[in-house]
């Protein structure tokens, strides 16, 4: 059974190194996919793409073969896409399944599939028709698939691009040379991103600098994760030297987005929710509108959001619970997790779908940049007024010694005066530990807290083996200093690797 690459099914996604998915197990994961789509989900067209990475068009051509085989209609974009445009071809193909081949910021040599059913809602472990993909996982360690007679189905390609630009320039507020005059850096790490953003940011009219902008599956400068502080030197040198307002950075296949003002100054996803929210509340809000954030956001943050109207509610890590979060509860407006991913319920044709789109987050920062660069000094300055260790992880030699640690973490905070909180308020398993001290759990506009106060967050990560995660906000630098070395020291009894990021 090992044989089968199992680990590589993990909660949101299908993600593992591509010498352990070889063609021959390629073709039954997809032979076990076609049959997933037509008897479970009831759907017989599929969409596909593909990210930079140099094994995406392997692995597309080998499911394609083995879709229209099963009588799957197939249809294709062609070449290299992001994520966020390959969710956008999706919303224009509502009855349709779709599967994007690649592994967001992993090393060059991994693969993987981020998988949609119909109305492009998320398929991941317990999310999706039968159980989504442990129904999947089952029927491929079972070697199933469609029975062999059916008619061969057809295959076309769909070019979303320029669909996918207007439609996002619209949605920002971004006319035609309405961005004329701002100076920004952008910085793909030779991801999926360049060619549309270039696109659509040289129709808004900006001075963008591009550097990494040719799409190339061997990153050449290190994974593609704009958290890897050598993997973007380059670009944060050439931000110092430049006379930019501010930078943007992307990881591998464009579905992440750091912004750093032009001295260098990183601004946490939180705080850019913050200063957009404003505009996506004006758009869409209600008396009732809502957002979800990310466990780890900074508390500041959190009232800089509630500031414009909306109630900010705590929710679990990982893009497919985000996205079914957002599908069950109309009134939420959208999300911010601190990993720089940022979600929306998008509307087309009268349809409202959850999902990402970086291109219109690009713009529409761009856009109030412009507008009102004060409001980002701001909130640098009310970031600055807290101090945030990013998250970081661990790897552990067993499950167990993992669990141990984290237990012991969590009792010596809660020794030292912290609450926790391991479920949201409707009662989902937050699959997390947050622990505040001084701070309440329902965070307004008018909170208060105290001069001491700390908030520690923990989690197993649902994507790497072996590895938990921690991150820390506090009121001042040595509160921060003071907690990881406490993490550090309690982790290192049970065997744990030195620091990872990303």
């Amino acid at each position: 059974m090992s044989d089968l690459n199992l680990s590589m099914f993990k909660a949101y996604d299908i993600r593992t190194p591509s010498k352990y998915l070889t063609p021959e197990l390629a073709v039954r994961l997809a032979r076990a996919e076609a049959l997933y789509f037509t008897q479970h989900v009831g759907v017989n067209h599929i969409l596909m793409a593909h990210d930079a990475r140099s094994t995406g068009g392997e692995y597309l051509e080998i499911a394609t073969e083995h879709y229209l085989e099963a009588g799957m209609d197939v249809t294709v974009i062609p070449g290299v896409s992001s994520t966020s445009m390959f969710y956008f071809a999706a919303m224009k193909h509502p009855k349709y399944a779709a599967i994007c081949f690649g592994a967001s910021h992993n090393p060059s040599g991994d693969t993987g599939q981020k998988i949609l059913g119909p109305g492009a809602r998320p398929i991941a472990r317990g999310i999706g028709a039968d159980g989504g993909l442990e129904k999947i996982q089952e029927l491929y360690v079972t070697g199933a698939s469609v029975e062999a007679g059916a008619m061969r189905g057809r295959i076309s390609a769909y070019d979303p691009m320029n669909e996918y630009i207007d439609y996002s320039m619209e949605l920002a507020g971004v006319r035609d040379g309405s961005l004329r005059g701002l100076k920004l850096l952008h910085d793909y790490l030779h991801g999926a991103g360049g060619r549309e953003m270039m696109l659509a940011f040289q129709r808004a009219g900006a001075e963008l600098t591009p550097l990494h902008f040719e799409a190339d599956g061997r990153f050449p400068l290190g994974d593609p994760n704009p958290v890897k502080e050598d993997v973007v030197a380059e670009g944060i040198k050439t931000l110092k030297e430049g006379d930019f307002a501010f930078g943007t950075f992307f990881d591998g296949d464009a579905d992440r987005i750091d912004f750093y003002r032009g001295d260098a100054s990183y601004l946490s996803s939180s705080f850019i929710y913050a200063a957009i929210l404003p505009a996506i509340y004006e758009r869409m809000g209600g008396d009732d509108a809502g957002v979800y954030a990310d466990l780890k956001c900074n508390p500041l943050a959190l009232m800089e959001m509630s500031s414009c109207g909306v109630t900010n509610n705590i929710i679990r890590n990982g893009h497919s619970q985000i996205k079914d979060a957002l599908f069950t509860y109309p009134n939420m407006l959208g999300a911010v997790e601190e990993s720089a991913h940022f979600y929306e319920a998008f509307f087309l044709d009268g349809e409202r779908y959850c999902t990402e789109n970086t291109l219109y987050v690009a713009l529409l920062v761009a856009r109030i940049w412009h507008e009102n660069p004060a409001r980002f000094d701001e909130l640098l300055e009310i970031q600055a007024s807290a101090t945030r260790e990013r998250e970081w992880g661990h790897k552990f030699p067993t499950d167990e010694q993992r669990t141990a640690a984290l237990d012991k973490v969590e009792k010596h905070f809660l020794g030292l005066g912290a609450a926790a909180m391991k479920e949201m308020p409707n009662s989902w398993d937050l699959e997390a530990t947050i622990m505040r001290r001084g701070i309440p759990f329902s965070i307004g506009a008018d909170a208060t807290m105290s001069e001491d106060w700390l908030q520690v967050c923990q989690r197993i990560s649902q994507s790497e083996n072996g590895l938990a995660r921690w991150e820390i906000v506090a009121a001042t630098p040595e509160i921060t200093t003071s907690a990881k070395q406490d993490v550090l020291r309690i982790v290192r009894e049970y065997g744990a690797s030195e620091e990872y990021q990303g």
